[in-house]
């Protein structure tokens, strides 16, 4: 089965890919902003978007009228090197005048931290078809087919009511903060950014294996290298 049978996508060489993809993102930001006075997007963490985040800072949009939340995050103080908000703060959010929210607060539980943003997005975020409806979701994928902290085998899979969820991760001995799938799936548009061939054929496996990328793929804009 071929890509372009299946997704809508963009692909660029890996010279381009972190230029390509933040142009290609600050269009799709700027004509989100045309149709709405402000709007609310997700963003992924991780090491393979960063440099994609730093060169868009450099564009003039209308940071003021857009907040920014994280699509997941790991159980550590946003003060640790392996938090994704600070990474992202400090190379992304740092540079702009946007909203931003973490996940993680200090002096309170991982699941009252859950509960909290949760929250927080009902708040700031306008609803559609009765749930939360981000006008824009940045994703990665790994090897494994997960998507946000929704890996393989976890419960987070099966949630069908709450938005945001406190994650075991077994095969990684850890837990994760994530959104879940009724909250993605309710966005208006989601962008993954894919590099390199091993995670193509992950995504075109995801096709016919039940990988939790496979639930996303009817709503997937991507960007390739």
């Amino acid at each position: 089965m071929k890509m372009k049978e299946i997704f809508n996508f963009k692909t660029y060489n890996s010279a381009d890919f972190v230029d390509k993809s933040a142009l290609e993102l600050k269009n799709i930001i700027q004509e989100l902003l045309q149709d709405s006075e402000t709007i609310t997007i997700a963003i992924s963490g991780g090491s393979s978007p960063l440099p994609i985040y730093k060169k868009l800072s450099e564009y003039k949009i209308d940071w003021n009228r857009i907040s920014f939340f994280l699509v997941d995050e790991r159980c550590v103080s946003i003060l640790d090197s392996e938090s994704n908000y600070r990474n992202i703060n400090n190379i992304f959010f740092k540079k702009i005048n946007a909203v931003s929210f973490s996940m993680i607060e200090d002096g309170i539980s991982l699941k009252q931290c859950a509960d909290n943003y949760e929250r927080k997005i009902l708040e700031h975020v306008k609803t559609v078809k009765n749930l939360p409806s981000f006008d824009l979701v940045l994703l990665g994928m790994g090897l494994d087919g997960h998507i946000a902290s929704l890996f393989p085998n976890t419960k987070a899979l099966n949630e069908n009511e709450a938005l945001i969820v406190l994650n075991e991760i077994p095969q990684l001995n850890t837990q994760r903060i994530t959104m879940t799938y009724a909250l993605l799936m309710n966005s208006k548009k989601i962008v993954m950014l894919i590099k390199g061939q091993e995670k193509k054929k992950v995504l075109i496996d995801s096709l016919t294996n039940n990988l939790p990328v496979s639930v996303l793929i009817p709503k997937l804009d991507l960007i390739l290298n």
